[in-house]
């Protein structure tokens, strides 16, 4: 009779997505690890600082494509935001989402004033 082999998964502290080791890069010396999907995410929001527009929303993974579609004759607008400890790269729809669950971040700041986010949750 054959015994089956665990499964061994690492906790993305990222994406909080179990991922296979071999998915996993360590970030510092803190313990702190992260998975492929959410480096690479993280490289495309710092390649759009220089100017090359990412493959479209990493939140709801609609790409600029299909974004236009919705929203026909309409310029699409992507969102560099600080999350979870790493920039990433949203649609207008999905960052003004974020925002609004993050008055703890931006009310307090000038973009937050300028949003009326003080009192929105």
């Amino acid at each position: 009779m054959a015994t089956a082999l665990p499964v061994l998964k690492i906790r993305c502290h990222y994406c909080s997505r179990n991922r296979s080791p071999h998915e996993i890069i360590p970030i510092g010396t803190g313990g702190a690890v992260m998975c492929f999907h959410c480096y690479e995410w993280h490289q495309h929001a710092l390649r759009a600082f220089q100017g090359q527009p990412p493959p479209g929303c990493q939140e709801c993974g609609l790409t600029f494509a299909q974004l236009s579609d919705l929203t026909p004759g309409v310029d699409i607008r992507m969102c560099v935001v600080p999350k979870d400890g790493l920039y990433q790269v949203l649609c207008k729809s999905c960052s003004d989402a974020y925002v609004r669950k993050r008055v703890d971040l931006f009310g307090d700041t000038q973009f937050g004033w300028q949003q009326k986010l003080k009192g929105a949750k």
